[in-house]
């Protein structure tokens, strides 16, 4: 092989690229990944992000007053031929029936496309925050109708937007930007839990995210097969074998200059970590009757299971993971779009509650889902356009936890607002004033309060996580945000 096509291969030209500087910086984190178990007390979030602006309100719809009139008759005159069928009325996408405690007796019923979540809400495994979206301070429909809710300054920059919504979804920031997500700030304060802060707690398979990373903290991105590592570390091909082999020889080579010996200590154990974190990886088994699917969404969320069966060995107590699944802004053809996107999430959220079920890890991890931004209750024809306030699934054995403590063993219930027939309405109630995009009830912030005091946030620290809570949540006062999860 000649020197120059040898380079250009990767041994020494690649050890200078950006993306090889990213992974080494990855990996570094990973030094002293293979370690003593842990306790009990491990904890995960998982966010599930769904971009695009999922249409929860075809995911999750009011039922109460019969197939033609009340709740249901009002959901399906908005909606217009977009509308889901009544429970056992049969047809595509009939909807499911939940078991719910809602006081007043509200019934609800799930896209027929989840048959699995309903299987976890109806056994208290799973709920659903209603009406949740980005908030600087609580406003009414009324008041941004009129125009005097933006006049006042009160309304989060740049509503409506794609790209601005899902920033300060994962900024926790409704009125400013910033370098940092709400999930770093948390990791920066919680991970002095884990017994070695060598190792990344936040873990990404959507690329560098905002929402993990923090001062301290950084957002470490792996892939459906666990670590990023440098191609053909453990390839048969003799090129491969010769560029790694070289690579490591630059690395454990000495040189007079004492910046270069550093980075090449650092590159050294990136090496080494690579190593440690893939055989922890490696080691964690997933039962095959986890069935997550055949999209790489379902596959992503075996590789979170598989890094929470790796936890012990990687000496963690506290992780936070992030994982996309997009394809939801659904301006048109809305039905099997939809449809197709909600069974892949249930398909995948079916095989990661059983994978944590063989790991022992249900009651040690919620998962929860966050989007751009609702969709408008009025139908553009084939589809719905950008909204303000949708709704949010949250699973896991803690959820169940809190129900009980709470006296309810049979099924799940609501939490947050979930509208009314008066508010769920057009030009009225919590509408802004435009096809039906509803003014949220319940703030980010508080979605996010009550996540990070499950976590183990101290109270008094909250606020450096969520600035901005005290506009919706007093820490001080103590209790839950939400009452969802034990905090």
């Amino acid at each position: 092989m000649k020197r120059r096509s040898f380079l250009n291969k990767g041994s020494l030209a690649a050890l200078s690229s950006t993306s090889l500087a990213n992974i080494l910086l990855n990996l570094k984190l990973m030094s002293n990944a293979v370690a003593q178990p842990v306790t009990n007390d491990y904890k995960a979030l998982v966010c599930v992000f769904l971009a695009g602006g999922n249409d929860s309100y075809n995911m999750l719809v009011p039922t109460s007053g019969g197939a033609s009139s009340g709740e249901y008759g009002n959901y399906a005159n908005l909606r217009s031929g977009l509308a889901l069928p009544f429970p056992g009325t049969g047809g595509t996408d009939e909807l499911l029936e939940l078991t719910m405690n809602n006081a007043g007796g509200r019934s609800f019923g799930l896209h027929g496309a989840m048959p699995n979540l309903r299987s976890r809400v109806n056994e208290g495994n799973a709920t659903f925050l209603a009406n949740v979206g980005t908030l600087a301070e609580r406003v009414s429909g009324a008041a941004v109708r009129s125009g005097a809710a933006a006049a006042a300054g009160q309304l989060p920059r740049a509503l409506f937007s794609h790209n601005d919504q899902q920033v300060t979804w994962q900024t926790g920031l409704a009125r400013t930007g910033s370098n940092t997500g709400w999930g770093g700030r948390l990791a920066d304060r919680v991970m002095s839990v884990n017994p070695s802060n060598a190792v990344s707690m936040n873990i990404s398979l959507a690329g560098n995210r905002t929402l993990l990373v923090g001062d301290n903290a950084i957002s470490y991105t792996i892939g459906e097969g666990g670590a990023e590592t440098l191609t053909g570390s453990a390839s048969s091909n003799i090129f491969d074998v010769e560029r790694v082999r070289a690579a490591r020889a630059i690395a454990e080579g000495s040189n007079e200059h004492l910046l270069m010996n550093s980075f090449a200590r650092e590159k050294q154990l990136a090496f080494d970590s690579s190593e440690a974190f893939s055989t922890a990886f490696n080691n964690v088994s997933i039962s095959g009757s986890a069935d997550f699917g055949s999209s790489r969404f379902g596959r992503e969320l075996r590789a979170v299971a598989r890094t929470i069966g790796s936890s012990r060995a990687l000496n963690l107590r506290r992780q936070i993971f992030f994982v996309e699944l997009g394809g939801f802004d659904h301006h048109a053809e809305l039905p099997g779009n939809h449809r197709r996107l909600l069974r892949v999430l249930d398909e995948g959220l079916r095989g990661f509650w059983s994978a944590l079920g063989d790991l022992d890890a249900q009651e040690n991890v919620v998962t929860f889902t966050c989007s751009d931004f609702g969709r408008t209750l009025r139908s553009n024809g084939g589809g719905t356009d950008h909204a303000w306030g949708g709704h949010s699934i949250v699973m896991g054995g803690p959820v169940r936890q809190q129900l009980v403590s709470d006296g309810i063993t049979n099924g799940s219930r609501i939490y947050g607002q979930y509208p009314d027939q008066s508010e769920l309405a057009i030009n009225s109630g919590l509408d802004v004033g435009s096809n039906g995009r509803m003014v949220p009830t319940t703030s980010t912030d508080e979605y996010f309060a009550e996540l990070a005091l499950w976590l183990g946030l101290p109270r008094n620290e909250l606020i450096d996580v969520l600035p901005n809570i005290e506009a919706f949540y007093q820490p001080s006062s103590g209790g839950s945000p939400l009452g969802m999860l034990p905090v």
